[in-house]
């Protein structure tokens, strides 16, 4: 279990005991910051849950239950901003079933704390006594945001920011990269295990981190249009490109997810329901892409902004972007307080992008804020 997942050494440890021990509660509740893969963790514990191998990862039955082609193992998620009432009662019409094939019945449901009112009060009797073979592993991003009443029926089990000896050694294991670009790149994702795998398929890719850099540093030295290219029209221009190909590659996903519904059902009615479902998945996966592409753009502004800073204060042995020391040692020409200014405009406005504001103004005004801090200096 869990072989991808670098990090939570207790989590795993925990669920390995009580699956061996068959010693598993009937509901737990997977608790953390975002980009952890919580989700992803719980279907892995899913899988081992309902092939009779454990998920060794090579037999075809813990094949079938990785592809989602297992009867036993469901993953539940919203369909829209809240999980709906219809989603929760179709859960709960089937708990009275026996397994198909394997010994229990497991559903994964993430992003909890999208769980209303009226839909928590229908899932809490099941919550609370489910039949003997059925297993419930809840996730959040924000454990203070799900319903007290869920909290209170679920063994919590807390997740953490990876490491970033962690993060590296995955990265290098996983993708195959130098040792040093792993660590810079580790060490930009924070504890993010979503977020490093996002930097190493950028790294063998688009390499849009070296263009958002390019033109971050532009912005931080104070250069203007009429020096040349608008630096800040250009890093706009990057994530703009970037979010195109977001809503490109979801709009395929989405035609052959409407052909496949064509060919399994026959009937009008039932088909236009399962289409509009999968149009509403659709573009709460690209809403949510597109936001992590503009939250990781700001990121990496951000930690150039940092590292600056970091130099400029003397301490350039615990840089991000330690794969480009020479270049910043060499640009920071200014006094460590300016950066400063510059990491609270920045730090203000990711927290603004993070309420769902438009992305493309948020970073248009927080750059004509450098802009004030780099005429007044």
């Amino acid at each position: 279990m869990f072989e991808g997942i670098p990090g939570q050494a207790r989590a795993k440890a925990f669920f390995e005991r009580v699956v061996a021990e068959g010693t598993l509660s009937h509901a737990y509740l997977l608790a953390g910051p975002e980009g952890l893969a919580k989700t992803e963790f719980g279907r892995d514990l899913g899988v081992a849950l309902v092939a009779p191998c454990g998920d060794c990862g090579a037999c075809p039955q813990c094949a079938r239950a990785r592809a989602g082609l297992h009867p036993d193992l469901h993953l539940l998620e919203r369909e829209g901003d809240v999980y709906r009432v219809e989603q929760i009662e179709a859960v709960r019409s089937e708990l009275s079933l026996r397994p198909f094939l394997a010994a229990r019945r497991v559903w994964v449901i993430p992003e909890v704390e999208h769980l209303g009112v009226e839909p928590a009060n229908r899932f809490l009797k099941s919550l609370e006594e489910p039949p003997s073979d059925v297993v419930f592993i809840l996730a959040t991003d924000d454990l203070e945001k799900v319903l007290p009443t869920i909290v209170s029926r679920c063994q919590v089990v807390e997740f953490h920011p990876v490491s970033d000896r962690e993060l590296a050694a995955f990265l290098v294991a996983r993708h195959h990269m130098d040792a040093g670009i792993a660590e810079a790149l580790a060490r930009l994702s924070r504890g993010s295990v979503e977020r490093a795998r996002r930097l190493a398929l950028d790294a063998a890719g688009p390499r849009r981190r070296d263009e958002y850099l390019r033109h971050a540093a532009a912005l931080v030295a104070g250069l203007r249009p009429g020096d040349g290219p608008d630096p800040g029209a250009a890093f706009v221009g990057v994530l703009g490109r970037e979010q195109a190909e977001i809503a490109a590659q979801v709009e395929e996903d989405l035609v052959r997810r409407r052909e496949e519904l064509e060919g399994q059902f026959e009937d009008k009615r039932e088909l236009e329901w399962y289409l509009k479902r999968a149009e509403e998945r659709a573009r709460r996966v690209k809403r949510r892409r597109q936001r992590l592409a503009a939250l990781d753009a700001l990121d990496l502004l951000i930690s150039w902004v940092r590292d600056l800073w970091v130099v400029a204060s003397g301490a350039d042995d615990v840089l991000w972007n330690n794969d480009r020391r020479d270049v910043l040692v060499a640009a920071a020409a200014a006094a460590p307080d300016h950066y400063a200014r510059l990491l609270g405009i920045a730090g203000r406005t990711r927290w603004n992008m993070r309420l769902n504001i438009d992305h493309t103004l948020a970073l248009l005004a927080m750059f004509a804020r450098f802009e004030e801090v780099s005429v007044s200096a």
